[in-house]
């Protein structure tokens, strides 16, 4: 970012530098989904390249200030009749330097003049003078306060943030033991939840456990998911859900492993459990537990603030907002413990909850469920707070490599507990002495960095009134309850199939894996809800979805019933029915759906006309109910943001027929679009409606400006900040507004006609309304996008061909287009003139906006 900040060397012929935007979570250029064709759709083709794309910055436009340096004035001690040495340092100290540089004990405390003797470094920078000419402290010019107060100045924009959460915090799983020794593989799932809302935050982080006997020693199970935050509050927790493979019927009963006396497997049933394991494919739920990361007694005054690590202080106060003290209070047993090591942290949770009847992630939490008995094992976790200040990388990898001892002590993964390898390393966090490791002898630090990370997509995002900057596209299906008259052992397959003709025909690849680095799979199972009328899931299946929906991509649900009895090979599951969602029609940010269940799937199964044929169980009830959760950047859930874009691809592919009106409808009805959804849609809004200010027409040309101030002033006026020009507006004309290498053509032409059109109206005397003010106000914005598409044009004509050395000559513009220039710069001079008897902030404003265009214009075009 800094790099991108400085002025690029005469003669490069690069006026902009290309920052790449930082990739969220997997790569979805790879996505096979979205490699469809997508020339046939244009507004796809924005939002792709709109998010794709390499940040632009215009590396001369902060030029006209340069960065001024201050003044070379020497501190100067000006020894008045009653004062001394020391007072006028510590004064001068003040004035000079940051606050959070010198503190109380940096103050020199030695009295009289031997001060310079003690430092000597101080000597250079300070002289002593005789009687002060001045007033004694009063600074002669306070130079960075004078600059302030230039009207409409520009200081440079920090990158636009791809994710605005100030604090991540990092889980890995190192091991789970249990009483009777870990026999049979496990699995499980993280998620940040918060309890007080009863919602999930994130996704879900998927980790397995295997015992040592079957671990594969090529597959790794190291890795960390990563989760955003924004503040840290009581509320929010460490959802966890460990499963295993389903149990056989008369087999060996998960209560093994909740009995109060110690239980000791006999080898039999040791080898009964593993090879059952391995051929039973389908998983039951095990166990859970809710683990709150923050304390709730927050008696210091900034304990609360993201920038506190996750360990606790060298004082080991009890203010500390850190996953250690709740759960000390969690676990009723005593028998939890935790050690630290820098800025993580490792958690023992005992208190694991078994699992007495299928739930929902909602009934967790209800008084009326049956109590679930405790585990008798351990879970351990390392849980570390990371921020994404660059300032405190070097905290970050401060924290010890935890991982590389665990390694060495063979405890990673095996469930053998052995507490003695690691107690000399790192004291108990109950005793509130807390040891930082130096972990500079292996140089592994824990901050997570490796690309083997999994980064949980933070639900929140869809929630909140910020432009989207990154790619996803995807739907999280969640499975809830499934109410039938007699007892099954039931799971649900979940699959994405692009249309209902042929059954044989095979679902699209579509599914995550739960696997890390395996490809995208046709179809995901729940577990087993094992012998019961009312089954209840907490699965999370997540689905990428196809670029674009037709009326016939939908969701395929096929409910199976598995006997569990032990034979030679895999139990056979049972097919019971099948439930269709198209999803064009019931695809919004979070609904809940019922289906009816039908026995059996005939050709054209979403058809209306077919309905009444169709053979339904439990006579035609809704009886299973799922939850959707879509999380896409592409698929407004708007209709009428989805309305405009349709209209767009018919205008630009000239499908929609000579007459139509839709597309101006379309553009009208813009302005009624709810803040949330406009913003974040606003980068590639913006585009398209300047493609159309660019080769419209002239209908579309006014109706797609006027569309624009409407939408800029909206923006403008919802700035949280109360700044004078709205970030995301300046993020868009320092950083998204781009030609994406010649693929869309330069918009300062159009723009300069329809504006300056508009203008002369204005300047003749005809009534133009209430908008032209709003132009007048966002000028600077327009100003700058005019400019900016100029640079653009001119580094790219002049970028390949450019013999080494030499300056990028000037842009020659259009005869047509100077002109129009010309006259637009004439209007607003003459607005700047009549402004000023009205009110003077407006003219001002204007007057430095038309200023930094004719600094900005005389760079790129000939003077």
């Amino acid at each position: 970012q800094v790099a991108a900040m400085e002025s690029p060397a005469a003669g490069e012929g690069q006026r902009f530098k290309r920052i790449p935007r930082q990739p969220c979570g997997r790569n979805l250029e790879l996505d096979p989904l979205l490699n469809e064709n997508l020339e046939q759709w244009p507004h796809l083709n924005e939002l792709v390249q709109c998010y794709n794309a390499d940040f632009v910055k215009d590396g001369c436009k902060y030029g006209r200030y340069e960065s001024v340096a201050p003044p070379s004035f020497q501190n100067q001690i000006f020894e008045g009749p009653d004062t001394d040495i020391e007072t006028e340092l510590q004064l001068c100290n003040a004035r000079h330097s940051k606050p959070e540089e010198t503190t109380e004990d940096d103050m020199p405390s030695t009295s009289g003049r031997q001060i310079y003797e003690t430092e000597p470094s101080a000597s250079s920078s300070k002289k002593h003078c005789t009687l002060s000419p001045l007033p004694a402290y009063e600074p002669a010019f306070d130079w960075d306060n004078e600059r302030s107060l230039i009207f409409g100045q520009r200081l440079p924009e920090s990158l636009p943030a791809t994710h605005s959460s100030g604090l991540k915090i990092t889980v890995k799983v190192l091991s789970l033991s249990f009483q009777t020794g870990l026999v049979e593989p496990f699995s499980g799932t993280i998620c940040l939840y918060n309890r007080d809302r009863r919602e999930k935050l994130s996704e879900d982080f998927y980790f397995h456990i295997l015992p040592t006997e079957m671990q594969d020693a090529h597959i790794s199970l190291d890795r960390r998911g990563v989760f955003s935050l924004d503040t840290p509050s009581p509320s929010i927790c460490l959802l966890i859900q460990l499963e295993k493979a389903a149990t056989e019927e008369g087999g060996v009963t998960p209560s093994i492993y909740s009995r109060k006396e110690p239980v000791h497997l006999t080898e039999k049933e040791k080898q009964k459990l593993q090879v059952w394991s391995r051929v039973m494919p389908y998983r039951e739920p095990f166990a859970w537990a809710m683990i709150p990361l923050f304390e709730n007694n927050h008696a210091g005054g900034d304990a609360a603030s993201p920038s506190s690590p996750l360990a606790p202080s060298m004082s080991g106060s009890s203010s500390q907002d850190s996953i250690v003290e709740p759960i000390s209070k969690l676990a009723s047993d005593g028998k939890l413990n935790h050690y630290s090591s820098g800025s993580s942290v490792i958690v023992e949770i005992s208190n694991l909850n078994k699992v007495k009847e299928s739930y929902m992630e909602d009934s967790l939490q209800d008084p009326k469920r049956k109590v679930h008995k405790p585990v008798k094992g351990v879970l351990r976790l390392e849980v570390e707070k990371l921020h994404n200040d660059r300032n405190e990388a070097d905290t970050i990898s401060e924290g010890g490599s935890i991982t590389n001892e665990l390694h060495d002590a063979g405890e990673l993964n095996n469930g053998r507990h052995s507490r003695n390898s690691i107690d000399g390393i790192h004291s108990s966090l109950n005793s509130s002495a807390i040891v930082k490791k130096d972990t500079h002898q292996n140089g592994q630090s824990s901050n997570g960095e490796n690309g083997n990370n999994f980064q949980a997509f933070d639900f929140r995002m869809m929630a909140r009134s910020e432009p989207f900057s990154q790619l996803f596209h995807c739907l999280y299906v969640y499975p809830l309850t499934v109410s039938l008259s007699r007892k099954r052992n039931l799971f649900v397959r979940v699959e994405l199939r692009k249309d209902d003709s042929d059954i044989r025909k095979l679902p699209v690849e579509a599914v995550h894996p739960r696997d890390q680095n395996s490809t995208l799979q046709k179809c995901a199972h729940t577990q087993i809800s094992v012998g019961t009328r009312m089954s209840c899931y907490h699965d999370e299946v997540k689905i990428s979805l196809p670029a674009l929906l037709t009326p016939q991509h939908h969701l395929l649900f096929t409910f199976l019933h598995v006997d569990l009895q032990m034979k030679l090979e895999a139990p056979k599951p049972v097919i019971v029915g099948y439930a269709a969602l198209p999803l064009s029609t019931h695809i919004q940010l979070l609904s809940d759906v019922s289906l009816p269940i039908l026995r059996e799937l005939v050709p054209h199964y979403l058809q209306e006309s077919g309905k009444e044929k169709m053979d339904y169980l439990e006579d035609g009830k809704t009886v299973f109910r799922l939850r959707l959760r879509l999380c896409s950047s592409l698929f407004p859930v708007n209709e009428r943001i989805r309305d405009f874009f349709v209209e767009y691809d018919r205008h630009t592919l000239h499908t929609s027929p000579p007459w139509g009106s839709e597309l101006l409808e379309a553009i009208n009805s813009l302005k009624n679009v709810e803040s949330i959804a406009l913003l974040q849609f606003l980068q590639p809004i913006l585009n398209m409606l300047l493609h159309l200010i660019g080769d419209g027409g002239e209908t579309l040309q006014v109706a797609a400006f006027r569309a624009m101030v409407n939408i800029l002033t909206r923006v403008q006026q919802e700035s949280s900040d109360g700044a004078e020009r709205n970030k995301f507006l300046v993020n868009y004309v320092d950083f998204a507004f781009d030609d994406f290498g010649d693929r869309q053509t330069p918009v300062y032409p159009g723009l300069s006609t329809v504006w300056g059109s508009l203008a002369r109206s204005k300047a003749k005397g005809y009534r133009v309304g209430p908008v032209y003010d709003d132009v007048l106000a966002m000028a600077w914005f327009f100003l700058e996008l005019i400019v900016k598409s100029m640079g653009l044009e001119q580094s790219r004509l002049f970028y390949h061909n450019l013999p080494l050395g030499e300056d990028v000559p000037p842009l020659q513009l259009k005869e047509g287009v100077f002109r129009c220039i010309m006259q637009l710069f004439d209007c607003l001079l003459t607005e700047v003139h009549e402004r000023c008897k009205k009110g003077l902030n407006l003219a001002k404003r204007l007057n430095s906006t038309l200023a930094f265009f004719c600094y900005d214009l005389l760079s790129i075009i000939e003077p």
